[in-house]
């Protein structure tokens, strides 16, 4: 089944309902999307009968062998991507063309409408991504290829976590991982959060050492052009029993206690995981939960600071986003991360991310990687 020419066929249907006669896509997770092609430099006009990838000499033969079903327009050294787009949408005959209005700058569009002032250009909302929200068969096993390649990597980096090892060489260290599992790179840059650290939601790495906390986040994913996403918290393996006390970490809070918790929030969001559930409703969810499961009296939902998690693929970040503030409904094909966590100033923070599938009936783990910390570490 030729997907790319599947996508392009839906997205020329929601096109209409716009009124524009040609859809220029320019950002490079969408161009791949809709093409395959996988260079830097490239832009896609579509139009009900045209299909036309604008690139340069670098890749012409990449994208004979990436997209053979495509029309290219390959532009000379003497002609900017500017005026070799302009030159293909004057040759479709458009009369109105969207642009990707997230994505295109207006010394962009200045320059389009420039040179090509017979055609109108209109700034068109997330229309591929609403598209790529929703995963076929294709999309899935590369995700499941992601989720594997990262725990292979995460398996590798807690084998190998030494005392004086720091945050930043931890992360580092976990990069190199990702590669050697297969990896084509990290799907961002890890978080490797040392003791009170972990109060940091996207903590940067920094020298503190591993023996200065009694736990340590980390949170991390694989491109493999398709990406993944997890977090886990982990007890330090050389915290003294049951629980190393360092002058960096508050007193006060129980490891244990807040990870069941934690614990607790994710599987009541994962419980109310299905399609045709607005995902407001599974953020609500897990706000419950932790709300219910207090650490001696205390409702531990206020330490709870970001949305409970948001859609992966092509990006890390992508729809749909499970958060307070959105009317968004799940889809089947919806593919989502689950990641609740509790982040308090002084002492530390723990979070649990996993990837889910969304299904009529339900969802699919796609992590297979132990929710138990003392089963990782």
């Amino acid at each position: 089944m030729n997907y790319q020419t599947n996508r392009r066929a839906n997205l020329l249907r929601t096109l209409k309902a716009d009124g524009v006669d040609a859809l220029l896509v320019t950002a490079p997770a969408n161009v791949f999307y809709l093409t395959g092609f996988t260079g830097s430099s490239g832009a896609l006009v579509l139009t009900a009968k045209h299909a036309i990838l604008v690139s340069d000499a670098r890749y012409e033969e990449q994208i004979k062998e990436e997209c053979p079903d495509l029309d290219a327009h390959i532009r000379p050294l003497t002609k900017t991507a500017a005026e070799a787009t302009a030159e293909v949408l004057t040759k479709t005959g458009a009369k109105t063309a969207g642009v990707e209005a997230g994505h295109v700058t207006l010394a962009v569009l200045e320059g389009l409408k420039e040179k090509c002032p017979k055609a109108t250009f209109t700034g068109l909302g997330e229309r591929v991504e609403a598209l790529r929200a929703l995963k076929d068969p294709s999309e899935v096993e590369q995700i499941r290829v992601a989720v594997g390649v990262a725990e292979r990597a995460f398996k590798m980096f807690v084998a190998m976590i030494r005392e004086t090892d720091t945050e930043k060489e931890l992360a580092d260290e976990l990069e190199h991982f990702i590669r050697r599992a297969g990896g084509k790179r990290s799907a961002f840059a890890p978080i490797v959060a040392v003791g009170d650290r972990g109060a940091l939601p996207h903590a940067p790495p920094t020298d503190r050492p591993v023996i200065d906390g009694s736990k340590i986040l980390v949170d991390w994913g694989a491109d493999v052009g398709y990406r993944s996403d997890l977090t886990r918290t982990l007890k330090s393996p050389f915290a003294s029993a049951p629980f190393r006390k360092t002058k960096q970490e508050r007193v006060g809070y129980n490891f244990d206690l807040v990870y069941a918790a934690v614990k607790a929030a994710h599987e009541a969001a994962v419980a109310e995981l299905r399609a045709g559930v607005k995902a407001k409703d599974v953020d609500a969810a897990a706000r419950k939960a932790l709300a219910k499961n207090t650490h001696k009296g205390e409702d531990l939902s206020g330490y709870f600071t970001h949305g409970l998690g948001h859609g992966i693929g092509l990006d890390t970040h992508e729809g749909p986003f499970l958060r307070p503030n959105t009317e968004a409904m799940l889809e089947a094909g919806n593919v989502v991360t689950i990641e609740p966590g509790v982040y308090i100033a002084g002492w530390g923070g723990v979070r649990l991310e996993d990837d889910y599938l969304i299904t009529k009936e339900g969802a699919i783990r796609l992590t297979t990687l132990p929710h138990d910390p003392a089963a990782i570490g």
